[in-house]
Parts: C-alpha cells; structure tokens; sequence
C-alpha cells in the first residue's frame, strides 16, 4: 500500500539545468570524467494518447542541457533514455510507463506502437535540432498525427 501511495505523489520536475550544472560541476571538480546519463525519462500514465508531448519536451529540455555541457567542455559519452518500451515499474506496476513505445498487454502478441517521442527520437539520432526554435516538435507531431489511424492514437 505504500508503495502505491509513493507511485502516486511521485512527480519528477523537469530540470535540465539541473543536470548540466552537475556535469559541470564534474568537469571542474574532479578532472572531468567520462559521465554517462541514463534512466532519463518522463513518468507518464499509461492507456492514455500516444501524443506524449510532455516526454519529447523533457527529452529535448535534458538532450540540449547535456549538449550545452558538452559545448563547455564536458566529457559527456552518451545519453540513455529510460525506455524503449513501457516496462513494469517498480514503484506503481503497469500503471505508467517512460516508453518510446506503448505495449499492448491486453494483446497475446504484445503489439507495440510508436508514440510521438519514439518519432521525435528517431528524428534527433538522424540529425535533427533540439532547439527550441527548431519547429521540429511541431513539424514531427503533424506528420506523426497524419501517419497514425484513429485507432491508434488513443489506446483504450
């Protein structure tokens, strides 16, 4: 029961900043190390739109952090996401999920599907801009919008 309630007050703010000053920090304060970020993600409910909107925000807030870092000098070798699929979660089950990817479990095949920030990923490991004024989220949620049926877009 306790861990049900920690699930359900655990909200992680988006700090960007926050983890370019650590990388920073390490840089100056211990002769700069290799530093590899992961399990960096966004706690989102599942059975809900596969429009996560709020992860490719986060995402692109913490990827450009550790690209700033990375300008100043930072040692920074590789960024992980926490995760490619929606997992089992330690502290609140199946009931939410940091996947790319949305798992039917309600299927025998466990079909999986795309969401907005498997697609916005997808574009930045291909060269895409992670700036702000890019246009990019907004340019990848209207194609992703027209490519994905009805059906789709919102798991019941």
């Amino acid at each position: 029961m306790f861990l049900s309630f920690l699930a359900s007050v655990l909200q992680y703010p988006v700090t960007p900043w926050a983890l370019q000053g650590v990388l920073e920090y390490f840089k100056q304060k211990y002769g700069n190390p290799p530093m590899y970020i992961h399990e960096s993600g966004q706690r989102m409910q599942r059975n809900s739109t596969l429009e996560d909107l709020p992860r490719v925000t986060c995402l692109q807030e913490y990827i450009g952090a550790v690209l700033d870092s990375l300008r100043n000098g930072s040692d920074t070798k590789g960024y992980f996401t926490w995760s490619f699929l929606d997992v089992f979660e330690v502290l609140d089950g199946y009931d939410s999920g940091y996947g790319l990817y949305y798992v039917d479990l309600d299927d025998p095949d466990r079909t999986r599907y795309p969401k907005l920030s498997a697609k916005w990923y997808s574009h930045f490991l291909k060269g895409g801009s992670v700036g702000p004024d890019s246009g990019s989220i907004i340019d990848i949620t209207r194609e992703y919008l027209t490519s994905v049926s009805p059906n789709e877009a919102l798991i019941e």
